[in-house]
């Protein structure tokens, strides 16, 4: 070994700190490559097993913390106390546990259609003033738009028309009873009087009908209102438009839930059911969504025979949005494992897969072969099964691995020779 390699590895240190790069974390890198050769065999050390994969990683505990070893290929990265706290690094012993298996299934999201209103007048009119717009928030009773109606108002004489004849045909009754009371009207004017009484009443409750059923009080000006909260999705009307009472004015969805279609194929039917926990991931958004099959379709179609399987999505984060293509993983079994560890623990370097492991004060990057991967109970990460290479029990980085790998990249690119 050169005796100018702690100098350059130390110069390394110092121009790391000099220019902030690794700073933040408080790094000391200790990068260990294999090298094929003849020296590399006469360096001892202990074996740790890898299942079928299997390795001898020699360890010479004489040297330096800037020397590079033949390690098999295993790389240790060196954390003070101060740098693994800021690296967020958080380590657990691997352990046996339980596997969720999933399936993949293609899906869309789309807008809940119980929660969606169509809002159309109920009254033709002429758009006099529109209030919303599209995308707004609204409430529940909110004037979206006001319309001028000729309908409404020839609706509102009417009733008023009507509670007059009401009126007259009780003044008209009341004197005719007693003028036939007195024996001076005939029961012939009586009765005609008391018919007349019960057409206008008969006329004031459909006039008072009609006119409840635009919603208003009366007058020539109707208010257009959301009838639930929520987004305007679609807005089809402006001012100066005529509108009739089949004319859809606004669209307004409750985005608080969302569905989320999925296609089963008919392969795979037989592993779909009501209740089970689904994760939901698409392209452009870091964080999944959890949620449950709600409903799964009787009848299949189109050529394939697919059957639609819905999620009900319960308040989303603002960033899901209908429209989108997702993926579900659906956990569709459950197996036991000798040895499992969350989904954040696995990294691949240098086109390896391996977990971190920790080695007294330095972390060593351990390669496994993995097996099962499945939803853990959250609904929301992942857990994997290893096969070999990490027997239970020993701790390994379950948060914060990332930041490890990309410590050995940039140590890596230092080392390079």
């Amino acid at each position: 070994m050169s005796t100018t390699q702690p100098l350059r590895s130390w110069a390394s240190l110092a121009l790391l700190i000099a220019t902030g790069a690794g700073a933040a974390l408080f790094i000391e890198r200790l990068v260990l490559h294999s090298h094929a050769s003849d020296s590399d065999d006469k360096h001892g050390g202990n074996e740790h097993a890898q299942g079928e994969h299997s390795e001898a990683l020699g360890h010479d505990g004489e040297q330096g913390p800037d020397e590079h070893e033949a390690h098999g290929g295993i790389d240790r990265i060196k954390l003070t106390p101060e740098g693994r706290a800021n690296a967020g690094i958080e380590v657990s012993p691997a352990g046996p546990g339980k596997v969720n298996v999933t399936l993949s299934l293609p899906g869309d999201v789309r807008v809940n259609a119980e929660s969606l209103a169509h809002v159309s007048p109920r009254v033709g009119g002429i758009a006099r003033e529109v209030k919303a717009r599209l995308g707004d928030q609204v409430l529940r009773g909110d004037v979206l738009a006001l319309l001028d109606s000729r309908e409404l108002t020839s609706i509102s004489r009417d009733a008023r028309a009507a509670q007059e004849r009401v009126k007259l045909a009780e003044a008209n009754f009341t004197r005719l009873e007693k003028l036939f009371k007195d024996g001076i009207a005939s029961e012939k004017d009586f009765l005609a009087a008391k018919g007349n009484l019960a057409e206008a009443k008969i006329e004031k409750e459909s006039t008072a009908e009609a006119l409840a059923s635009t919603g208003t009080g009366g007058g020539g000006v109707y208010k257009l209102v959301a009838p639930l909260d929520g987004t305007i999705i679609e807005k089809h009307i402006a001012i100066g438009e005529v509108l009739s009472d089949v004319t859809p004015a606004f669209v307004i969805a409750d985005l608080s839930s969302l569905w989320v279609d999925l296609t089963v194929y008919s392969k795979d039917l037989g592993w779909i059911a009501v209740g089970q926990p689904v994760r939901l991931r698409t392209e452009g958004i870091k964080e999944s969504a959890a949620g449950t099959i709600a409903l799964l379709s009787a009848t299949a179609s189109g050529e394939a025979r697919t059957t639609n399987a819905r999620v009900l999505l319960e308040r989303p984060s603002p960033a899901w949005k209908p429209g989108l293509f997702v993926t579900a993983d659906v956990a569709i079994e459950e197996i036991d494992a000798a040895v499992v560890v969350p989904e954040e623990a696995i990294q691949t370097v240098e086109g390896r897969t391996v977990v971190f492991v920790e080695e007294e004060d330095a972390f060593e990057s351990r390669p496994v072969k993995l097996g099962h991967i499945g939803l853990q109970p959250d609904g929301k990460t992942k857990s994997v099964e290893i096969l070999s290479g990490l027997a239970a029990g020993v701790p390994i980085v379950v948060r914060g691995a990332f930041t490890l790998k990309a410590e050995l990249g940039k140590g890596a690119a230092g080392h390079d020779h």
